[in-house]
Parts: C-alpha cells; sequence; structure tokens
C-alpha cells in the first residue's frame, strides 16, 4: 500500500487552477525473452508474446487517466489504456470510465466501467510502478482474464482504532478477449470471448497503521464462453440430436464438453501485504470454481518477500497454479464422429492444462521521483500434460505436442521501465 501511495506521489501531473480537473497517466516498456520457442510467454489471453526472440508486448502499456470533480461530492473519471490485446494488436481501449458520488468521508458509490476487483491490487494492477514486481503474479492474476466491469460498487470505510477497514459490494457484468491459439493447422483461431453476467461480489479490506493489509474477497457470476471451434464442433454434431439413441446421447456429450454457457462460477481470494521500514512481502491465495463446461477448477497462490536498501529493492517470490478439476473431459462416443471431432474437443480441453510453478527473482530500482527500472528472472516449471499458461501458437504441430506432453522448465527474463507522469 506504501508503494501505491508513493505512486500517488510521483505524479507529474497536471490539476487544473480551479482543483476541478486533474490529467495523469502511467506506462510500462518491458523486453521480454525466454528460453523456449515451442510456446509464447504472456500474459494469459494475449495474441502473442516472447520467445526466444525478445519481445515488448507482454508487459509494455501506455494510459492517459483524467478526472472532473463537478461537485464537492459528485466527480467523473476516464482512463484510456493502450496495450497488447488478444488479438495482437495495441488499441486503446476505455479501462475505467466511471461517475463517482461521495456523500460522506466514509461513503462512495460509483457507477460504470471500473477496474474488476478479484484481486488484492486490482484497481492498480496494470499501473507497473505501484507494483514491486515486473507484473503481478500470474499464477494467481492469470486465473481471471477480465480486467473491468461495468456495473456499480459502493464502499463504507471505517477506523477501528489503528485499524481502517473498507467494505465494497459490487455487481455488473463483465467481458473479455481471450486467444488460446494463433493457428490451428495453419489457419487463423479468432479469440474466444469470455462473459461473467450478473456478477456479484464483496470485498473486505483492512489496513493496519504499522503497514500491514490483509483483505479478503468473494464473487460469484454467470460465465460463458463464445469459442469458434466450439461452435464448429456443436453445429458438426447437433444433426445427430435429432437421430435418438446412442448416437444422441454422444452428440450431446460432445456440445456439453466444449460448451461453458451461463454456468455458475465463483472466485475466492485472500491477500496479505506488508510494507514497514525496509520490509516488503506479499502473499495471495485465490480459488476459481465452475459449476460445469471446460473452464477448470483452480488454486492459484504466490508469496514474495524483499528488503529495501535506500532505492533499490531486491526481491523474491514462490508461487503455484494448480489445476483442481477439469471440469470435462472426452467423451466416450466422439470417435463416433471422427477424428476432426476428437481433434477439435481434445483441443478445447488443452486450453485448460494450465498448472505451473514459478519462482521469481527481481530487483526494483527507483532511479527518479517518478521512474522505477526492474529486472526479473522467472523459472517456470510446467508438468507433463499441461501448458502451464503459455500460448501454444499452433496445437496441431508436433513442437506444440511434445511441449504439452513432456515436463519443461522455461527461463524468462524481463527488463522494464515503469513511470507515472
Amino acid at each position: 500500500m506504501a508503494v501505491l501511495a508513493a505512486c500517488a506521489t510521483a505524479h507529474a501531473d497536471y490539476t487544473s487552477p480551479d482543483g476541478q480537473f486533474r490529467l495523469s497517466g502511467f506506462g510500462t516498456l518491458g523486453v521480454s525473452r525466454s528460453s523456449t520457442n515451442d510456446a509464447l510467454f504472456n500474459y494469459p489471453g494475449q495474441g502473442g508474446g516472447a520467445d526466444k526472440k525478445a519481445s515488448l508486448n507482454p508487459d509494455s502499456k501506455i494510459a492517459l487517466q483524467g478526472s472532473y470533480k463537478f461537485t464537492p461530492t459528485l466527480s467523473a473519471t476516464t482512463q484510456l489504456m493502450m496495450k497488447y490485446d488478444a488479438d495482437g494488436e495495441y488499441v486503446p481501449n476505455p479501462e475505467w470510465v466511471f461517475a463517482k458520488w461521495q456523500p460522506t468521508s466514509a461513503l462512495s458509490v460509483r457507477g460504470g466501467r471500473m477496474g474488476a476487483p478479484f484481486f488484492m491490487v486490482s484497481d492498480f494492477r496494470d499501473v507497473g510502478y505501484a507494483n514491486t514486481t515486473v507484473r503481478p503474479n500470474l499464477d494467481v492474476y492469470g486465473q481471471v482474464p477480465v480486467s473491468y466491469f461495468d456495473g456499480a460498487d459502493a464502499a463504507y470505510q471505517l477506523d477501528v482504532g489503528s485499524v481502517t477497514l473498507t467494505s465494497t459490494l459490487w455487481a455488473g457484468n463483465a467481458k473479455s478477449d481471450f486467444s488460446s491459439a494463433l493457428r490451428r493447422s495453419g489457419a487463423a483461431v479468432p479469440p474466444t470471448e469470455v462473459r461473467i453476467d450478473h456478477a456479484v461480489g464483496l470485498n473486505v479490506l483492512a489496513e493496519f497503521s504499522s503497514g500491514y493489509a490483509l483483505r479478503v474477497g468473494h464473487m460469484q457470476g454467470k460465465l460463458t464462453t463464445k469459442s469458434a471451434l466450439a461452435q464448429q464442433l456443436v453445429n458438426g454434431v447437433s444433426p445427430a440430436l435429432a437421430a435418438g439413441g446412442a448416437t444422441a446421447i454422444a452428440a450431446q456429450q460432445v456440445i456439453d464438453a466444449v460448451t461453458t454457457d451461463d454456468t455458475k462460477a465463483t472466485f475466492s481470494g485472500i491477500g496479505f501485504t506488508v510494507d514497514r521500514d525496509n520490509v516488503v512481502a506479499a502473499a495471495e491465495f485465490t480459488k476459481r470454481k465452475v459449476n460445469k463446461g471446460y473452464i477448470a477448477d483452480t488454486t492459484g497462490w504466490y508469496v514474495l518477500g524483499g528488503y529495501r536498501f535506500g532505492s533499490v529493492l531486491p526481491y523474491v517470490s514462490f508461487s503455484k497454479l494448480k489445476v483442481d478439476d477439469p471440469n470435462a473431459a472426452m467423451p466416450a462416443g466422439a470417435s463416433g464422429f471422427g477424428a476432426a471431432v476428437v481433434g477439435g474437443v481434445q483441443g478445447i480441453l488443452n486450453t485448460q492444462k494450465v498448472s505451473q510453478r514459478t519462482t521469481s527473482v527481481g530487483v526494483r530500482w527507483d532511479v527518479l521521483r517518478n521512474v522505477a527500472l526492474k529486472a526479473q528472472y522467472d523459472r517456470v516449471s510446467k508438468p507433463a500434460n499441461s501448458n502451464g499458461l503459455f500460448l501454444v501458437a499452433d496445437p496441431a504441430t508436433a513442437s506444440a505436442q511434445s511441449f504439452l506432453a513432456n515436463k519443461k522448465d522455461i527461463n524468462v527474463f524481463t527488463v522494464s521501465m515503469d513511470f507515472v507522469f
């Protein structure tokens, strides 16, 4: 939390003479390189990434944010961000567009588009300067591909002795595109649309004056995915539903295996941070559960520790992402529809084989008042029969199938410059 406060004070932003309008921004210029060409390292869902050839794409971004205060209690904020997306492009996108009403110092109500509050650092997960590490830990933050929601929230703050308690109730809908493959047998694969409708969540944050913070959160909603490959499979086997008997049963099993439609999904997490004297530490534990469909149930966690030497902060972290329940398996009758259907179903199921663990070592140097330089080494270990969080460009190739089938240790090195303005 102290780093976030430093981020706010470091802004070289513009404020109008009357104090009503404020313009600020942030960005990251990052270069990553991995030790394999068989898969791409990226933020889960991006349409590309880094391999043995260094890439700017995973981490680089820039954003501009403006806010206007209409009255002492009513304001509006808009944030426009450009970062690498599921289509492999840099396109400006409105990440935050909301109005805020704050009738008292303790109560605030917002409506519009806001950062999806699934994690400990949801509000500033994209602000590299506000984070100790190069990026939020992917073994935890890679479980939910949406970064904002459209809806409303209400927050109430209460001081209890030396502890400040903030409770936030939120509700709305979220949507994002997610790229799980770039090509399949040479043909381009469009991103999958991920939707969370009717989401409702509650987060409670306790901030201690001694530099500790504890957060717990839970949300539930209705999850829907729209995949071009899944739709092709559904269209291909749907005529068999009219045949009745075992053929119809097999067709329905195929449809159920590749479809996630209006399915109950929950996400829960607990996080803890310390920023006291020269000690920096954090830990987070999260669980994703999906009632049915092919989206897997997962558990993610990380622990991080660092020690500040003046403007230099070395750190180390350990994390793990585990598939608890794949929620779908190859239907017994799928082979009756041919190799193309079996291969398509297996390709979709493989996107949920994401287990991995990561050891990270890095250093942050606050070289200027509003600029931080970082270098980070990640050792990502994935078990056999898992792609981890890596993007396999064409799952049909022999190298991609070997990557999935075998245990791999991949090294990723990143250098970045974070800035606020």
